[in-house]
């Protein structure tokens, strides 16, 4: 089976995060600095990637927030924000607080990135693991402790975490290959090439996930659908790192009997 990725260490310590609502923030914008809700502003400095969706996100944890924030500060909401400028961002303690634990965690998820670079997945896994407590909606902390799980041999645990990470980010195709080689590792074959076959359509040049859905589809008993998969991924990735092996499978299936497919 194929290798996962651990996403990389955040540049900056604003990076975005996930693009989810937390219940009671929606509608901020609408009473800040009315006298809806007493407030401060903070001056923040814009970090490298960030933008006035990941800072309302951030801070208010909604980034549609990003509309109030372009109002106060005068700016299009779709504005190209400058690392090292800075912009006006309203807030009250809870405000402050929610900002404070995002930083912390991303400090974690750095850590922890480095430490699974390093091979030390244990400690990566604590790291990973604090970040979420700090920060639940962190979903791209969630999607390394599910790929370090695995590769601690804790599938179970992974498949229940990245199906919950895949439902927050049901576009990525990261995101549903890992869940899907969660899957495969439990036995769960054919519910794993369903998944595969969806990261395949999400983003056609993953290699990963199209020479995946053979094996899966193989193990599952679909033989003719393994092939044509296998087949497929061949023609379309002529010189990728998996057409040896997917050849020799082609070649001994083709050597040996052909039972009918599974049902």
């Amino acid at each position: 089976m194929t290798p996962l990725r651990v996403r990389t260490a955040l540049v900056a310590a604003a990076i975005g995060l996930a693009a989810t609502l937390m219940q009671g923030c929606a509608g901020y914008w609408e009473t800040s600095g009315s006298g809806g809700r007493a407030t401060e502003t903070v001056v923040h400095t814009v970090g490298s990637g960030e933008s006035l969706r990941s800072i309302a996100d951030d801070y208010y944890g909604d980034p549609g927030a990003a509309a109030y924030l372009a109002e106060v500060n005068g700016v299009p909401e779709d504005v190209v924000l400058d690392e090292g400028s800075v912009i006006d961002v309203p807030v009250d303690p809870e405000d402050l607080d929610r900002y404070r634990a995002r930083t912390e965690a991303k400090s974690h998820y750095n850590r922890g990135t480095a430490l699974a670079a390093a091979g030390d997945l244990p400690r990566s896994e604590e790291a990973f693991r604090r970040a979420l407590e700090l920060d639940p909606r962190f979903v791209d902390a969630a999607y390394n402790l599910g790929v370090v799980l695995l590769e601690r041999g804790e599938s179970n645990r992974a498949a229940v975490l990245l199906e919950q990470t895949s439902g927050v980010r049901p576009d990525d195709a990261e995101v549903r290959f890992a869940w899907g080689k969660a899957l495969f590792e439990c036995g769960r074959h054919a519910r794993a090439a369903e998944e595969f076959r969806t990261a395949v359509a999400l983003d056609p040049t993953m290699e990963d996930p199209a020479y995946a859905l053979g094996l899966a589809l193989l193990a599952a008993g679909k033989r003719q659908e393994g092939i044509v998969a296998l087949d497929g991924y061949l023609r379309r990735f002529p010189d990728g790192r998996w057409v040896t092996e997917a050849r020799r499978r082609l070649t001994e299936m083709a050597a040996g009997p052909a039972p009918g497919d599974a049902q």
